[in-house]
């Protein structure tokens, strides 16, 4: 595993990237580092679970998906929105969100990503290569 941070003055973002073997256990651990992060940066606890949802569902998703050799998890915090960057590196795995059926037991894992991000005033998607799929979430908490 791989990590690197960034922390600079009040108008620069938190930033943090860790790369990781695809493994059964990486969505575990990237959960760990949202935690952790969310404390550090002291985002609001009630976005806590969101993102440990969203980090949990991108990491799933790639090494599920992908075939690459690792994965990588960025998160940055800045002007009150919170990027989430997972980046697996294979071109010829390009992530769509679909409408399960009923009776499917997966595919539902980037309609809770849309869900979450619209729910906080956010957004997400997939670079143009299909690399890199990303989430942007408000850190200002609505009740």
């Amino acid at each position: 595993m791989h990590l690197s941070t960034g922390e600079h003055g009040a108008q620069s973002p938190a930033e943090f990237q860790v790369a990781m073997p695809p493994s059964p256990t990486c969505a575990g651990q990237a959960r760990r580092i949202a935690d952790a992060l969310m404390r550090k940066w002291a985002v609001p606890s009630l976005l806590t679970g969101d993102v440990r949802l969203v980090v949990s569902e991108l990491v799933t998703n790639a090494f599920l998906h992908s075939g690459t050799d690792v994965i990588t998890l960025s998160m940055a915090v800045q002007d009150g929105v919170l990027r989430i960057d997972v980046r697996h590196h294979v071109t010829r795995h390009r992530p769509i969100l679909r409408r399960p059926r009923d009776d499917d037991e997966h595919g539902r894992g980037l309609l809770l990503v849309k869900a979450i991000a619209d729910n906080r005033q956010g957004a997400w998607g997939v670079s143009c290569d299909g690399t890199t799929t990303w989430c942007e979430l408000s850190v200002a908490v609505t009740q």
